[in-house]
């Protein structure tokens, strides 16, 4: 696990890992959502703005540095790079997951669907995605368009309702289902009533 974090002008990330000799602390989901829960709290306390987390998400998470827009080639190769931050696969759901960094992904997604329109999100997404098919010499990545849908729809929700609702977002969607005991009184083969998604 890997972390560097680069956000400038916004103070120190919320600490979830440490160096080489430190103690470790957290990987995989458990660290981005730690990550995601204080910076919601910092939100919610006023320290920083809806914008300026998901700012610094983006740059630790998925190596989106906005400010760097002007030179499109350099912001195009830091997204197709690899992240400041890098928190492997522990925890996250196995269906999105397609290489050692499943976070990268769906921040990136996150993001743009909190700037942009949905529509417009969308199409970002077919676009990136139907560039990687090409520049993977045509590997299509199901666990890549479910993440970035995910994230598309998390951004939308997050621009309605503010970061606070991410950290909810994200444990109930991003993260691998525990293994439970079925409820008391029912048998194994029960599945009880089904609940309809929102």
């Amino acid at each position: 696990m890997t972390h560097q974090p680069t956000s400038e002008g916004l103070g120190p990330s919320p600490q979830i890992s440490s160096q080489p000799g430190g103690p470790s602390l957290l990987e995989g989901i458990d660290a981005f959502l730690a990550a995601v829960e204080g910076l919601a709290a910092q939100v919610y306390a006023g320290r920083l703005s809806t914008a300026q987390a998901l700012l610094r998400l983006g740059d630790d998470y998925a190596y989106i540095r906005l400010r760097d827009l002007a030179q499109p080639l350099r912001f195009l190769r830091q997204m197709a790079g690899a992240p400041p931050v890098r928190l492997g696969t522990a925890g996250f759901r196995r269906s999105l997951v397609d290489d050692e960094n499943p976070a990268r992904h769906y921040t990136a997604f996150l993001l743009v669907g909190y700037w942009l329109p949905r529509w417009a999100a969308r199409w970002v997404l077919w676009g990136w995605e139907i560039a990687g098919f090409v520049r993977y010499g045509g590997k299509w990545s199901v666990p890549d368009m479910a993440s970035g849908m995910m994230g598309v729809r998390h951004g939308r929700l997050v621009r309605r309702y503010g970061l606070t609702v991410l950290p909810g977002l994200a444990a109930a969607e991003l993260a691998e289902p525990s293994v439970c005991p079925p409820p008391m009184g029912r048998s194994s083969g029960s599945s009880g009533p089904a609940l309809r998604a929102a």
